[in-house]
């Protein structure tokens, strides 16, 4: 085989396999797209860390059972937490306040407590390991997301009839005793 015909198999073969990934993650990619990913590394990689990234998105999502999730509720919005050096330090907790509160203050009132506000990786392992807590009560992830300007919104899981669903909740509005604050808490020692 020639030199020629050799690269072109190996250009093939590669095209091959990122469109194998792209659509075992169910999404489409232009051949041509694909091709031009094969010739720049670079490009490459960090599409294929997206797509990486955006599985491992959709796997938390369905190992958290949900019936129904909003649409703004995403990795571009909530962008999965890196692990942090310290992470096994500290354990994901849920506080309740004893009294209603309204979503800003209860998130300044839980880092002057010296809680750290939960991403959405951590919190959604949490809820994986917990899956019937939302049933019993609403769980607030503590990561905010503002819409251009608007009012500053966090993720919120509860029970709807049968259904569990997250969407997300202004925090601008008051939140009962019942919603259990998804927060970092130094761990404590044995």
């Amino acid at each position: 085989m020639s030199q020629e015909m050799a690269s072109f198999a190996q250009q093939y073969e590669l095209l091959a396999a990122i469109v194998r990934q792209f659509s075992k993650i169910g999404e489409r990619i232009p051949a041509e797209h694909a091709r031009y990913l094969t010739q720049n590394k670079e490009k490459l990689s960090g599409a294929l860390l997206a797509a990486l990234l955006g599985t491992v998105w959709r796997t938390l999502i369905a190992a958290c059972r949900q019936t129904w999730v909003s649409s703004g509720f995403n990795e571009e919005h909530f962008p999965l937490e890196s692990v942090a050096p310290d992470e096994a330090d500290w354990e994901v907790y849920e506080h309740h306040f004893d009294q209603p509160i309204e979503g800003e203050e209860a998130f300044r009132r839980l880092e002057e407590m010296g809680y750290r506000l939960c991403g959405p990786r951590r919190a959604m392992e949490f809820i994986v390991a917990h899956p019937d807590i939302q049933l019993d009560h609403p769980l607030v992830i503590t990561a905010r997301w503002q819409e251009r300007g608007r009012h500053w919104s966090a993720p919120f899981f509860f029970r709807c009839g049968a259904e569990r669903e997250v969407y997300l909740r202004h925090l601008v509005g008051v939140f009962g005793p019942d919603a259990g604050w998804l927060v970092l808490r130094k761990r404590q020692k044995s």
